[in-house]
């Protein structure tokens, strides 16, 4: 089985690569790739850069082009549901645009036009990742995860997406695309984030402070994950 891994920045992949064996990376369509084995799998984990665009771009290459089976998003996000903290992990059930407003046309609020307003992910990875996290004793949550281009840092921001989607779990920038895109192509995706802070008015301090340990923490997570994965 090949499998993709996509996560933003450094800090979401490194302990992947470094987990990798046989190691070969090179750069391509503005991101870094990396290939190795791990566990009973091909694996291709990419640092795809911040934002929808370019977690599209790096889903569809690894779709198109390197013919992976799976795509699996992981890295860190902003935690807007109740009980949530630093170091949880929340593990999507869905995922969907906070950031997209046809609403004119009669569309909710994160539902492109003629899309669906949610992305499901694969039933049977999200199980498979809820055992991993039972296996580090980790504590996670499944649910929705919503995704646009902004970095939330306020309790505004975060009234304004809980008025369109009171069951969302947490926040980021680039899960929806990766479904998005996923789910055109007919792949199979999850997405799997640790909360690296609140999306509150102290979010961007938190954020820097926990970002390379929450993030190593998704990152560990996932390695477990593909370990056992048949």
């Amino acid at each position: 089985m090949k499998i993709g891994i996509i996560g933003a920045m450094e800090p979401e992949v490194k302990a992947l690569r470094e987990s990798l064996g046989h190691p070969v990376s090179w750069e391509q369509s503005g991101a870094l790739f990396i290939s190795g084995s791990l566990g009973n799998h091909e694996v291709i984990v990419v640092q795809s850069g911040i934002g929808k665009v370019l977690a599209s771009i790096t889903t569809s290459v690894l779709i198109q082009q390197y013919k992976v089976n799976m795509v699996i998003n992981t890295g860190t996000a902003g935690g807007i549901g109740t009980g949530l903290a630093v170091g949880d992990i929340v593990i999507a059930d869905k995922v969907a645009y906070f950031d997209v407003d046809a609403t004119t046309f009669g569309y909710h609020i994160g539902q492109v036009p003629g899309m669906p307003l949610y992305f499901e992910s694969s039933t049977y990875l999200k199980s498979e990742m809820l055992e991993a996290s039972k296996k580090m004793n980790q504590q996670a949550q499944v649910g929705l995860v919503v995704s646009g281009d902004s970095f939330v840092s306020s309790a505004s921001k975060i009234y304004e997406i809980k008025a369109a989607f009171p069951d969302a779990l947490a926040v980021e920038m680039e899960g929806a695309a990766i479904g998005h895109t996923a789910a055109q192509f007919g792949i199979p995706f999850l997405i799997v984030r640790a909360i690296s802070d609140t999306a509150d008015g102290e979010a961007t301090e938190t954020h820097e402070e926990f970002v390379n340990r929450t993030g190593t923490l998704s990152a560990q997570l996932v390695t477990e994950f593909v370990n056992h994965l048949v």
